[in-house]
């Protein structure tokens, strides 16, 4: 994991080095405030993408994060992410603009309705994508593996009770249910293959990965949410989280930067 900026190739670099990723997997920002659409104003606004861009601007957005994303991609790697009616047809654009191929369009239908006006926000998108010509995974194959899924995707929201992720919404405003993303990741890798979330927030795809036996890669721009994904994944896997550079752990380096300061 690192604290940087997905638009940025340099953050891809010092992350991924030399490896691909079979999979970006990630939730990129909707460009809607937080407040009003997706909490009552419990949670603070994102630092990117949060509703200040205008429709030029989070167009360019989105094809600079892809195009730093997809050097670090397989060929036959596919690129998915969620987004919402609104943000669809920039995401889309800017995907085919980096000559990305439409694999799918997946509904995840939530269990409980949240805010909205004419109509509650019950759904959203899953935009997924593939790069090359290169046939991608497919852990799937119609059911012949007694995996029978389709792309309407069914799993409780945050604020739903009995949600993975219920926990996690204390902290982030939009945090994805950890069992969704484990099957996402169990339908399009393989064992030991790499995904990489640009925009890691509260850290559910680096839990759902170690949890499926892949490894993630993951960015974010938000210093409090790098903590919130360390804390969370220190909590469910019970390993320690170390900083690479000193060696030091994350609660040593957290007692030492508090006292600081």
């Amino acid at each position: 994991m690192v604290c940087g900026d997905a638009t940025d190739p340099a953050a891809y670099a010092a992350v991924m080095r030399d490896e691909q990723a079979r999979l970006t997997f990630t939730d990129v920002p909707y460009n809607v405030p937080i407040a009003g659409h997706v909490t009552k104003g419990d949670h603070r606004e994102f630092a990117m993408a949060s509703g200040e861009m205008s429709d030029e601007q989070f167009q360019d957005f989105n094809q600079r994060w892809i195009a730093a994303a997809l050097s670090h991609v397989c060929q036959g790697g596919l690129l998915g992410t969620f987004i919402d009616w609104r943000g669809y047809p920039t995401v889309h654009s800017a995907a085919v603009s980096a000559d990305l191929s439409a694999i799918n369009l997946i509904v995840w239908a939530k269990t409980n309705a949240g805010l909205g006006s004419l109509y509650r926000s019950q759904h959203e998108l899953f935009a997924l994508y593939k790069k090359g010509l290169a046939p991608h995974v497919n852990n799937i194959q119609l059911g012949k593996s007694g995996r029978w899924r389709s792309n309407l995707w069914t799993y409780p929201g945050a604020s739903s009770v009995g949600s993975d992720s219920r926990s996690g919404l204390e902290f982030h405003p939009t945090v994805k249910p950890e069992a969704m993303c484990a099957d996402a990741i169990l339908d399009l890798t393989n064992r030991g293959e790499i995904v990489l979330d640009p925009f890691l927030g509260s850290g559910s795809t680096l839990i759902a990965a170690q949890r499926t036996g892949r490894r993630c890669f993951g960015i974010e721009l938000d210093p409090r949410y790098v903590d919130v994904a360390v804390r969370r994944y220190q909590a469910v896997h019970g390993q320690l989280a170390v900083l690479e550079a000193t060696g030091e752990s994350f609660e040593v380096l957290a007692r030492q930067r508090l006292a600081e300061g």
